[in-house]
């Protein structure tokens, strides 16, 4: 019985110790998801207006600017974060449908991906 003990308690540390080990691979995975994630909120949510590339087009009546020039590449951060999040200007907001982390997510996507800034 006592044998019992010691192995279950081994065993568990052990499946501790192995759950805590994060490798270059389980990282790089975690990036992944995460831009995959935030490709697929772009996909979603601004590429109908904005086009898959943030080049901009028309829509309508309406002209929807490119994300890759313009005011959105000279606005600071919380400028177009608010943007994203309260709308206007013909841009619908997304503060009603998206969690915060999801609209930083966009806001890292349209800067790194689209801008090409790091």
């Amino acid at each position: 019985m006592r044998l019992a003990k010691i192995l279950a308690a081994a065993l568990a540390s052990l499946a501790c110790l192995t759950s805590a080990c994060v490798t270059r691979d389980d990282v790089s995975a975690a990036r992944r998801t995460k831009a995959d994630a935030a490709r697929e909120l772009y996909a979603r949510n601004c590429a109908t207006c904005h086009g898959p590339a943030g080049e901009g087009k028309q829509v309508g009546t309406l002209r929807v600017p490119p994300l890759r020039e313009g005011r959105a590449v000279e606005d600071p951060d919380a400028r177009l974060l608010s943007q994203i999040h309260d709308g206007g200007n013909g841009m619908p907001p997304f503060k009603f449908t998206l969690t915060d982390d999801e609209l930083q997510s966009l806001l890292r996507f349209v800067r790194e991906e689209i801008q090409k800034k790091q």
